[in-house]
């Protein structure tokens, strides 16, 4: 019995006709795409020589527009401008116009005017006047008798105006689109700085005060918000430029909200106890700790810390409350070196427990 092999139920076929597979060697060419990029070095200097901005790939125009704005008009110095017979005079295009004019534009091939602005931002959907598409058109203006009229007749032209307008646009949409989002947030942040101020004075004097911060119901209806509203409301009443700073600011960034009331307190307590862990840090010192309850019958370890200053005087500064989840002598130790670690105390300095 013969060995089978996979040629036993397959046939094999040898590709003689020479017509290449796709994924080979000899696969079938795709046409190469054009190069999407415009260089520096093919900018055409002579306007007349130029094609028009709507014959580049959409893809560049914007590259094409911003080389040739960076780059200027072409303004030929010290040529001699040849002179033609045009209405019964030998006439020619004038150096000086080039001082009055900045956008005008000379083609030396083609002894003719034309306009960078309408170049490179003419609107042919558009009706146009005073000839401006012949600025912009391949032939340019060649009519040198009252030329200099023609041409201020072209700068006050709506067609000519908006093309420079675009152009200016076009070249400082960067620049201004910053100018507008920076100053936009110079003046959002200074309110900021108002309502953030306000809502800090008024947590300070609550907290001072041991007064309380939320009230029941708090909506804007509310005939009594809250303490910390209330008060925020009154400050509002009493100087223009908090009001102003909470009505024209960010609905979003009021400065109100009971989360930001907390951090408000933390940011003041911590304030507080870094003043505090100055004059600690670097004496020895004792600690005294007591049993605090809350209203939710949770229990609780409050600690204070008892030392002497420079000028001798014996000191007690409160530095928290913890909560303790089992009354063990492991827990309260836990709970009092982690205290003392939160606020880099060390254990060694400790000097026993007072009273």
């Amino acid at each position: 019995m013969s060995k089978r092999t996979l040629l036993t139920y397959f046939s094999s076929s040898s590709n003689t006709s020479g017509t290449p597979t796709p994924g080979t060697d000899g696969g079938i060419n795709q046409p190469k795409r054009p190069r999407l990029e415009f260089r520096q070095s093919d900018i055409i200097g002579d306007p007349g020589n130029r094609k028009p901005i709507e014959d580049y790939p959409y893809e560049i125009r914007d590259e094409v527009k911003r080389a040739y704005a960076l780059s200027g008009p072409t303004q030929p110095a010290n040529h001699t401008f040849p002179r033609k017979w045009q209405s019964g005079e030998w006439r020619s295009f004038q150096q000086t116009w080039f001082h009055e004019f900045d956008w005008l534009e000379y083609s030396v091939s083609k002894d003719a005017a034309y306009c960078l602005y309408c170049f490179l931002f003419f609107d042919t959907g558009k009706s146009e006047k005073f000839g401006s598409s012949v600025f912009a058109a391949k032939q340019g203006y060649v009519n040198w008798k009252k030329a200099k009229e023609a041409f201020a007749r072209h700068s006050s032209c709506k067609t000519h105006v908006n093309a420079r307008l675009s152009c200016d646009d076009f070249m400082n949409q960067r620049t201004s689109v910053a100018t507008k989002v920076n100053k936009y947030s110079k003046e959002e942040e200074k309110r900021y700085e108002i309502r953030l101020t306000s809502s800090l004075d008024v947590a300070r004097f609550l907290i001072m005060q041991g007064d309380a911060f939320r009230g029941h119901d708090e909506s804007s209806t509310s005939l009594n918000k809250g303490t910390f509203r209330e008060f925020v409301d009154w400050y509002k009443d009493k100087v223009q430029e908090v009001k102003d700073a909470y009505d024209n600011g960010s609905k979003n960034c009021q400065m109100l909200s009971h989360h930001i009331q907390k951090d408000l307190t933390k940011a003041c307590a911590e304030e507080v106890m870094e003043v505090v862990m100055d004059e600690i840090r670097g004496r020895k010192f004792s600690v005294l700790i007591d049993e605090s309850r809350d209203v939710s019958i949770k229990e609780q370890m409050a600690m204070i810390l008892r030392f002497v200053n420079d000028e001798g005087n014996v000191l007690e500064r409160f530095v928290g409350i913890q909560h303790i989840e089992r009354c063990t002598a492991v827990a309260l130790k836990e709970a009092l070196v982690g205290m003392l670690c939160s606020h880099k105390l060390s254990i060694s300095m400790l000097r026993g427990q007072g009273l």
